[in-house]
């Protein structure tokens, strides 16, 4: 009975191995410069269009800070945009008077500039994200030909990303998804930034490649008018972006990742940290329950294997930690030998991962030590995810300033 016990985090390990295939020959065959799409529009004279193709972005707010709401107003002013008009719509909610205050404050600099502005205020109870931006797509959808969303603070780096954007959604993308790096100065922006790197870097291009299907990010995220009317909105789960792969698997809709950063500020403590990362994989884990249980009868079988593959992440990310209870219960109890090889080399191998950010990017900083330790804490957060604990999934409170105007790792990402 033990013995079979045993099979488990053997498992485990063995499935992080699996993972961790497609991200090496990604990092072997620098699969990030195939995977991600760098398109120049400011040289290309096919990207006027005659007809107007009028693009929104919407920027749903809750208990933000004025330095993010300026932060986000000020990258958006900086955009260029020749194919129709921009609008924004800032998305408040009931009694968040802190907010609408920043808000107005920070308004006239995208006046200035002539774009539209729309304040929409949630007057029924707080949901989701989701849910709050699709009381404004139901009123607006056919107005656009697509919608970008951005979250307080999100720094948009590169000034032409709307016409880019708006240009891959002309050629037939439904879906155009960016690099989101979180950031900041403490040591949890530090590790944050590992992370992201690594994960839009090496890890998601390596499962782009194996599933066919690319997982995106809500930050920046771009959805053609005519995919949304097609799903009837954002899907209102825990992990509405991550799910949208199901939906696009389904309607076998395009989806691009556009090789452009997006910068955002990374968890300020502890608390705001865990709460994202248990928020962020349950919600992957929804998406893998709906896959196996809604979706396995409309989606074909390779596809149903791939994306549940790709949704069972966070059960492999427990590897580390897992290797970590091994070894320590070694030293008490009898681990089978094949278990305790696997869990050293489970570990050697997070000790070794950050060197892609020294041979890649010049990234030193003592972080790097720390990174391992990090992915360990994460693993058990993993764990956590999966127990029924109740945690308020509302957003990510407590931002640290983003801060990027010294670091020179990012100012070369930009320039890649």
């Amino acid at each position: 009975m033990l013995s079979i016990l045993w099979c488990i985090p053997t498992s485990i390990i063995i499935m992080s191995f699996i993972y961790g295939i497609p991200s090496f020959f990604s990092a072997v065959a620098n699969l990030r410069r195939k995977v991600w799409l760098n398109i120049d529009v400011e040289n290309d004279s096919n990207s006027l269009n005659d007809d107007p193709f009028d693009v929104a972005i919407l920027i749903p707010l809750y208990m933000e800070d004025e330095s993010s709401v300026r932060e986000t107003f000020k990258s958006i002013s900086k955009q260029r945009y020749r194919l129709g008009k921009v609008d924004v719509y800032v998305i408040l909610e009931n009694n968040d008077l802190k907010t609408l205050i920043h808000v107005f404050e920070n308004i006239d600099m995208l006046i200035e500039k002539g774009f539209g502005i729309y304040i929409f205020m949630n007057r029924g109870e707080r949901k989701s994200k989701a849910s709050s931006i699709n009381l404004v797509l139901k009123h607006v959808t056919h107005f656009y030909g697509a919608f970008i969303i951005l979250d307080g603070g999100d720094n948009i780096l590169d000034s032409l990303y709307i016409e880019k954007v708006a240009k891959l959604t002309l050629s037939g993308y439904s879906i155009v998804g960016a690099k989101v790096y979180r950031v900041g100065n403490n040591i949890i922006g530090k590790l944050s930034y590992i992370d992201t790197f690594l994960w839009y870097n090496v890890g998601l291009p390596g499962l782009a490649k194996f599933i066919g299907t690319p997982l995106v990010s809500g930050e920046g995220l771009t959805l053609s008018a005519r995919f949304l009317e097609k799903i009837g909105g954002m899907p209102e789960v825990l992990a509405e972006d991550a799910y949208l792969s199901i939906l696009a698997s389904f309607y076998n809709e395009k989806i691009a990742l556009l090789d452009t950063p997006i910068i955002e500020g990374a968890p300020s403590n502890i608390r705001s940290l865990v709460n994202q990362r248990i928020r962020w994989y349950r919600g992957t884990l929804q998406c893998f329950k709906d896959t196996v249980t809604k979706h396995r009868k409309i989606l074909s079988k390779k596809k149903l294997i791939l994306l549940t593959l790709a949704y069972l992440q966070p059960v492999a990310l427990t590897a580390p930690s897992i290797a970590l209870i091994i070894l320590i219960a070694s030293q008490f109890i009898q681990v089978p030998l094949i278990t305790l090889v696997l869990a050293k080399i489970e570990l050697i191998s997070i000790f070794f991962a950050p060197s892609y950010l020294i041979l890649y990017q010049r990234f030193l900083d003592i972080a790097l030590i720390m990174a391992p330790i990090n992915w360990i804490f994460q693993g058990f957060l993993a764990m956590v995810a999966m127990t029924p604990i109740r945690i308020s999934w509302l957003r990510t409170l407590n931002r640290t300033s983003i801060g990027i105007e010294n670091k020179d790792f990012l100012k070369q990402e930009v320039k890649h």
